[in-house]
């Protein structure tokens, strides 16, 4: 057996504002190691500056939240620390904005939980990240992107039979979902279901997913179901798809040279 890497589709959306924190401007003073400048930042500022500067952003976050009543402060710091990879922080500020903000609709408290559940999944916290989904379904429930979420959640913590009831669920809901296809196939991969698996890749491509994550998956099956050819062939697409600007091999295009070298030496291992 090949040693299959788990290759997990995240789902951004961290860079979502939440619009009815832009209420209020707040004169804030933050160095940029000369004497202190003051700028007036509100939360569109705050998270304007978290694109091209998010140490500086996370800074006027914190002035900011000594007086904020909207929960923006909390959030725009969370966008700050995922772009600082600092994603456990940043799951706890989404958690906390979604319990500061006064004004919020359910909408809102359900995006800024599912922000927290994605910062988790990207801290490799699968039971913290079913926890937060959980949550936003509370507010949204049977949201497609929410199951999908805590799918997906569920999955690092090899709680398979539950992810599979939560994507299922995704997909009755948004029948087009990709990414919900994609995750399923793999799931069925893992439970040997592989002509389930295949048909689900199939599907997960012609709903528009990307094709380096779908053939790297695809390959997997393939592989399972004696046919090392059509393997061979879709990780030699991901190897040639999947290259960084400089040129470099990006991370499913290594994933894939591992499984190949593997497969041509004749010792495939499992993890």
């Amino acid at each position: 057996m090949l040693n299959l890497t788990r290759m997990m589709p995240i789902t951004e959306t961290f860079t979502r504002p939440i619009i009815t924190f832009c209420a209020g401007c707040l004169l804030l003073s933050l160095g940029f190691g000369a004497p202190a400048k003051a700028q007036i930042v509100n939360y569109g500022s705050c998270v304007e500056l978290v694109r091209v500067d998010p140490d500086a952003a996370y800074d006027a976050a914190l002035a900011w939240a000594d007086t904020d009543l909207t929960g923006g402060a909390s959030h725009c710091a969370g966008l700050a620390l995922v772009g600082l990879g600092l994603f456990e922080a940043a799951a706890d500020r989404f958690t906390r904005a979604a319990v500061e903000g006064q004004k919020m609709d359910n909408m809102e408290k359900a995006l800024l939980h599912q922000q927290a559940g994605d910062s988790w999944l990207m801290a490799n916290s699968g039971t913290n990240a079913t926890d937060a989904f959980t949550q936003a379904l509370v507010y949204m429930p049977e949201d497609p992107e929410l199951l999908f979420g805590r799918a997906r959640g569920y999955e690092l913590e090899k709680q398979t039979a539950l992810a599979l009831q939560d994507v299922n669920l995704a997909i009755a809901r948004k029948p087009t979902y990709g990414a919900a296809y994609l995750l399923r196939g793999r799931l069925h991969r893992q439970s040997k279901q592989l002509d389930a698996a295949a048909a689900d890749i199939e599907a997960a491509l012609a709903n528009g997913i990307d094709q380096v994550a779908a053939r790297l998956e695809r390959g997997l099956i393939r592989y399972e179901m004696g046919n090392e050819a059509g393997a061979l062939e879709d990780w030699r697409a991901v190897i040639a798809a999947d290259q960084r600007p400089d040129g470099s091999a990006g991370p499913a295009a290594m994933a894939a040279n591992r499984f190949i070298a593997e497969v041509e030496a004749g010792a495939p291992t499992q993890p």
